[in-house]
């Protein structure tokens, strides 16, 4: 009975914290903020970035492609976003999560460079906090967000590679220092 005494010392122990959570949320005293979620890659497909030309770029359903070299002509900058490849994680430790993606970028001739980015969700949108190049043709196999660290496995080239074709498998390492993602290791 409800109005017994001792109802809720015979409830089980998450009846009595469903009834004090209900309580507490009612009372208009949280100071909380509500915490907001890592950007999505969708969100980055359509984000502004810095780091891949001289200006940034703003990518349109993952893609951006830029003004031909010389009117009329074919050569022009592009970039995109690789996808299949990213992680979200909070790697400055304050408590909201971060997402890095991975981009490419080509200037017009057989090079493709690989970035590494990070993305954070702020009040006004998506903010790409950092960008960095990985390398011309390096190959990313995974990532992992290890210990406030992005790893990330690679193919990239050995002293012997050909452009085409790299062959050494390495784990590489960044921190996000609050400003920039930089390289911590190699191996």
């Amino acid at each position: 009975m409800p109005n017994s005494p001792g109802f809720l010392s015979n409830r089980s122990p998450v009846l009595i914290g469903l009834v004090a959570a209900s309580l507490g949320g009612c009372s208009g005293l949280s100071t909380r903020p509500a915490v907001m979620p890592p950007p999505t890659i969708d969100e980055i497909r359509s984000s502004t970035v810095v780091g891949l030309f001289d200006d940034p770029v703003t990518l349109r359903d993952g893609r951006w492609e830029g003004e031909p070299y010389v009117a009329g002509g074919a050569s022009r900058p592009t970039a995109g976003v690789i996808d299949g490849l990213s992680v979200a994680g909070d790697l400055d430790g304050d408590g909201v999560g971060e997402t890095v993606a991975f981009l490419w970028s080509a200037t017009g001739g057989s090079g493709t460079r690989n970035h590494i980015a990070l993305f954070a969700r702020t009040g006004a949108g998506i903010d790409n906090r950092s960008t960095v190049l990985i390398g011309d043709r390096v190959k990313l196999r995974d990532v992992r967000i290890s210990a406030g660290q992005v790893e990330v496995d690679v193919v990239e080239h050995g002293p012997n590679d050909a452009m085409c074709c790299p062959t050494v498998e390495a784990t590489r390492v960044w921190r996000y220092d609050g400003r920039d993602l930089r390289e911590a290791s190699r191996n």
